[in-house]
C-alpha cells in the first residue's frame, strides 16, 4: 500500500492535479528540499508551491523501494518541450496511509566532463 501511495503521488504530480496530491498528505506534513536547504511545513504550503511552479513538468517514476514505513523513490523530471530535466531521489515517510514527511534531493541532468570521455572511463547510455 505504501508504494501504491508514493506511485498516486507521482502521477498526480505529473498530471498537475495538485489538491489531489494533497489528498495523499497528513495535514502538517513536512517536505524537506536539501539541495535549496528550505523546508515546507505542511502541505497546503507544498501544494501552493507546485502549483505556482512555472512550466509544465512530465514525471517518470524509474525506482521504488520500501522498508517499513519508508519508501524512496527515483524519478525523471522533464519539461513538457524537453527543454530541460531533471532526477529527484525522494525519501517518503507513510504512516497510516498518508505521506508524513519527505525529502527531495534533485539533480541537474548534463554532460559529462570531457575529460572523462577524452580517457573512455565510461559510456554514454
Amino acid at each position: 500500500m505504501k508504494e501504491y501511495i508514493v506511485k498516486k503521488f507521482w502521477a498526480l504530480m505529473s498530471d498537475g492535479m495538485f489538491d489531489e496530491v494533497g489528498e495523499l498528505m497528513e495535514e502538517d506534513a513536512y517536505v524537506w528540499l536539501p539541495n535549496t536547504r528550505e523546508v515546507f511545513k505542511g502541505r497546503d504550503k507544498y501544494i501552493n508551491f507546485n502549483k505556482k511552479y512555472p512550466g509544465r513538468w512530465i514525471i517518470t517514476l524509474d525506482k521504488i523501494f520500501s522498508k517499513d514505513e519508508i519508501v524512496v523513490s527515483a524519478v525523471k523530471v522533464e519539461a513538457e518541450d524537453k527543454s530541460s530535466s531533471f532526477y529527484a531521489t525522494s525519501f517518503f515517510t507513510v504512516k497510516d496511509n498518508l505521506i508524513s514527511e519527505i525529502a527531495e534531493y534533485w539533480g541537474d541532468n548534463g554532460e559529462p566532463p570531457q575529460w572523462r570521455i577524452e580517457e573512455l572511463l565510461s559510456e554514454r547510455y
